[in-house]
């Protein structure tokens, strides 16, 4: 049992702290943000990305109008001569989170919806990487871009995204592909783009945008948000089925199709990951019923990773 005191006063937590449902009870959604980071990953967390810093490169012959406080005095010691020590700065990793505000991110069988799961896993990464001192930036969308949060690396920035991130409605169709396609030359080089979704899309024509982003030396992640109900469809008696995108429903005996529907959503699952895979992009397959802190935690395993060189369309 543990127990939480916040912003929004004594909140009193049993089992895992870092349950999708446990933590829904937190209404501030940048305080769950901030137990799922600091609670889960103090003290294990190595940044796997290059942040700020500066890393020397080599020494050049002094010349008048140099700083002085770069000359190296130990050089100077053995050679008798001025020499000033050059650096490289590395610049701050800069991030793009996709976030799908389409309708069926709005399903929930038994614990949170996809939605819900997926705005707290963004506004939990967003704070690791602030933390950091990368900049960060949020795209929500549909069949639209609906909200477009330019990157920023100041930690109040995370203000701004929670904001939009809890205000998050579900409607409408998904259009991943027309969305990236807006931002292939809005995004420069060297980025990483996060997309959340459950990919009820098409994938062909998502994948080829994400193939542009990567001709620009960006990194890629996605994950993919699934209901643990879309995973095993444990219906038992006769339900109504409702498109939560547009008018249609269907009364069905779940019993009689349980077996082609599995069939289909493990092909369309193992088709897409095999896609992801042949174009060296990183694929996180994540049921609403993981705990936050291990949705983070694959992330960065996958992030620590030796990297790899993005593809070529």
């Amino acid at each position: 049992m543990i127990f939480i005191f916040g912003l929004s006063g004594l909140v009193f937590m049993a089992e895992n702290p870092f349950d999708p449902v446990t933590l829904s009870k937190i209404a501030n959604l940048e305080l769950r943000a901030r137990i799922i980071v600091d609670g889960a990953l103090s003290g294990i967390h190595k940044s796997p990305f290059k942040g700020s810093s500066i890393e020397f490169l080599e020494h050049k012959e002094y010349s008048p109008g140099d700083e002085i406080k770069h000359i190296d005095w130990r050089v100077h010691a053995r050679s008798d001569k001025y020499y000033i020590k050059q650096f490289e700065e590395e610049t701050n990793l800069k991030c793009y989170i996709f976030l799908d505000t389409s309708g069926s991110m709005g399903y929930k069988s038994t614990g949170v919806s996809k939605s819900e799961y997926a705005a707290t896993l963004a506004a939990s990464l967003a704070y690791l990487l602030l933390k950091q001192s990368d900049l960060v930036g949020l795209i929500s969308f549909s069949d639209k871009v609906l909200q477009y949060i330019p990157p920023r690396s100041r930690i109040t920035h995370l203000h701004a995204l929670v904001n939009v991130l809890t205000e998050v409605k579900t409607a409408g169709k998904s259009n991943i592909g027309d969305v990236l396609k807006e931002f292939v030359e809005k995004i420069g080089r060297r980025s990483l783009l996060i997309v959340i979704s459950d990919f009820f899309d098409d994938v062909e024509k998502i994948v080829h945008q994400l193939k542009s982003f990567q001709f620009k030396k960006n990194d890629i992640i996605l994950f993919h948000i699934l209901d643990s109900y879309e995973l095993t469809f444990p219906f038992e008696t006769i339900t109504f089925f409702e498109s939560m995108e547009d008018e249609r429903r269907i009364l069905a005996e779940p019993k009689s199709m349980k077996e082609q529907y599995l069939s289909e959503i493990n092909r369309f699952i193992e088709q897409f990951r095999q896609t992801c895979y042949e174009n060296q992009i990183d694929y996180l397959l994540i049921d609403t019923s993981t705990p936050l802190d291990q949705a983070l935690i694959k992330f960065l395993t996958r992030r620590a990773a030796t990297p790899r060189p993005a593809g070529k369309p």
